[in-house]
């Protein structure tokens, strides 16, 4: 029997190419955004690892406001190495072009062997010089030879700029704010002599790197309630510098939801048009012993099998596009982020593709199985639903009758019409969502360095652009499933002396109408999916901007633009059968 479904979920491909072309592109779409997700946050483990190793960097590293509070942890079981405390004072910075910035100034000592800093550029940090954290130098545009001056109470300290470098505790300027620059503990000194203004940092190794966790709560649970003693694990370490990835990663999630509504949407109407088109067939089907549900899994088959393909493809997409999407944190690590293809991600992306193509299926063919045989056997298609009441509403109204036509083709398939207005209302929200991203950005002070990583407005831009051509091309094949689907009505409607451009402008007019609908309801879906992604990148209210009302404007006349661009060429393939094959077209 598994054999005999298989046969039947092909038999004709080749007739439905334009419809598994589509599936395809959408699914292959989805799959992708979701590895995208999946692999953002492990490219950057290995350039973070090379970091880490190169910098000794600590398993635990605690910050106190004494030397005998941060040097409470060597005294933990499991030490194999550690240092002497490295002191630190926030202080201001002054560059030469008169612009200030806070600094946290750190003074490592020369034999300092745990958690020192990885020379990037220039020299090594010697008396009179000051090195600067790469993304803090980067993002401030202060290049080796710049000089930095700092107030003292015993007068102004100018210090160059002579080299600049990364360390694995460090996470990326100015997401982490303010940056960090080493000196020598003289020149400390020199800026702020008061001790009782300084921090201090403890770093240890451990024989065991994995009890790190463990003996952090062991060093906290020992000190005074209330006291600023922090213990930061290797592994907290590690994900504070990978931080860029989380807003790709909340965002390429958004998407992800978006393009698994689109597909479920378009291959639902793909397979519920399929269905009504082999009405008659599903009635001999189920007069030689398929059960409803059988009949059923022939559509979801196909789906199924299509599903697999465009994962296959959307995999590698998703694995080669990761890294360059986080290349952003690349700043404070040695080397580019890598691949990191795993072929869990293969299996987990698999998972919701197919289940919304098996879902939407099920739910496309649900309907035509569920009639009789000898109806199914008599009819070429399933009987048209009743007219609802917005549908009796128009034809009463005062509309021209190609806008008429239009609305009454377009409401007498519901199901269609609704989920080809979801496809559009969230499309359109995706475009809401990428203009109150580029208000916000637009909105920051001029020169202000942003904690937005570069990738990210592109990584935005582009899956609209994705989404726009998919739902372009979704218009387009509805469309002409329409046309297929009422051929014969137009050959009708020319007998009695409805014009080709009447007909042709009942098609545009109709799904121009719709789009309007659905645009107009995605502006307010939009504002709020970027108030709840703004909100979990961990974005404030202060900063959030919302696109101006002119630029909301323009989505629903780009919505009625595009509608009319899809769907005009459908519209005129029309008009072009003569009548007489028209009323003779099964």
């Amino acid at each position: 029997m598994t054999a005999t479904l298989v046969k039947l979920a092909f038999a004709g491909i080749r007739s439905r190419l334009l419809a598994s072309l589509l599936t395809i592109l959408l699914s292959s779409a989805a799959a992708a955004t979701i590895v995208l997700a999946l692999e953002v946050g492990a490219t950057g483990r290995d350039p973070w690892q090379r970091t880490f190793d190169a910098a000794n960097g600590a398993h635990l590293l605690a910050t106190a406001p004494t030397e005998a509070e941060a040097g409470s942890i060597r005294a933990l079981p499991g030490i194999a190495e550690r240092d002497r405390a490295v002191p630190s004072t926030m202080t201001t910075m002054t560059t030469s072009a008169g612009e200030t910035e806070p600094l946290q100034l750190a003074g490592p000592g020369q034999h300092t062997r745990i958690d020192a800093p990885v020379r990037t550029d220039g020299s090594r940090l010697r008396e009179g010089g000051i090195v600067l954290e790469r993304s803090l130098a980067e993002g401030l545009g202060l290049g080796v030879g710049t000089t930095l001056r700092f107030t003292a109470p015993d007068g102004p300290v100018e210090l160059p700029v002579i080299g600049t470098a990364i360390s694995p505790s460090q996470p990326r300027y100015p997401r982490h704010n303010p940056g960090v620059g080493w000196v020598t503990r003289a020149t400390l000194e020199r800026i702020e002599p008061n001790r009782e203004r300084w921090d201090w940092a403890q770093a240890i190794r451990l024989v065991d790197p994995s009890t790190a966790p463990a003996l952090a709560r062991r060093a906290a649970a020992a000190v005074t309630p209330g006291s600023p003693f922090l213990v930061r694990t290797w592994q907290e370490q590690r994900a504070e510098a990978l931080l860029d990835a989380q807003p790709v990663g909340i965002i390429l999630t958004s998407y992800t939801i978006v393009l698994l509504v689109v597909v479920f949407a378009v291959v639902a109407i793909l397979v519920g048009a399929r269905a009504s088109e082999q009405h008659r067939e599903i009635g001999l089907l189920k007069a030689v012993g398929l059960t409803p549900r059988q009949v059923t899994a022939v559509f979801a088959l196909e789906s199924a099998v299509l599903g697999l393909i465009a994962v296959v493809i959307g995999f590698p997409v998703g694995v080669l596009l990761a890294p360059r999407l986080v290349a952003s944190s690349a700043e404070t690590l040695l080397g580019s982020p890598t691949t990191a293809a795993s072929p869990w991600h293969l299996l987990v992306a698999s998972l919701p593709v197919l289940l919304v193509l098996i879902a939407s299926a099920r739910s496309a063919t649900r309907r035509s199985t569920r009639y009789g045989v000898l109806h199914a056997i008599r009819s070429a298609a399933p009987t048209p639903p009743s007219r609802s009441r917005l549908a009796r509403a128009i034809a009463r109204s005062s509309l021209p009758l190609p806008l008429t036509l239009g609305l009454k083709d377009l409401l007498a398939r519901r199901h269609r019409a609704l989920r080809l207005g979801g496809t559009i209302a969230v499309a359109g929200a995706a475009i809401v969502f990428a203009l109150s991203m580029k208000a916000t950005l637009d909105a920051q002070p001029a020169g202000e360095a942003s904690d937005v990583p570069d990738a990210l407005p592109v990584l935005v831009y582009s899956l609209d652009a994705v989404l726009l051509l998919i739902t372009a091309t979704t218009l387009a094949a509805v469309a002409l499933l329409s046309v297929r689907e009422r051929i014969r009505d137009y050959g009708v409607l020319k007998t009695i002396g409805v014009t080709p451009r009447e007909i042709a402008s009942s098609l545009v007019g109709a799904h121009a109408v719709l789009a309007l609908i659905a645009a107009v309801l995605s502006i307010p879906l939009g504002i709020g999916l970027y108030f709840a992604v703004y909100s979990a990148s961990g974005g404030t209210s202060d900063d959030l901007v919302i696109a101006p009302w002119g630029w909301l404007a323009l989505v629903p006349i780009g919505a009625v633009l595009m509608i009319a661009a899809v769907t005009g060429l459908p519209a005129r393939l029309a008009t072009r059968i003569p009548t007489a094959d028209a009323l003779r077209y099964e």
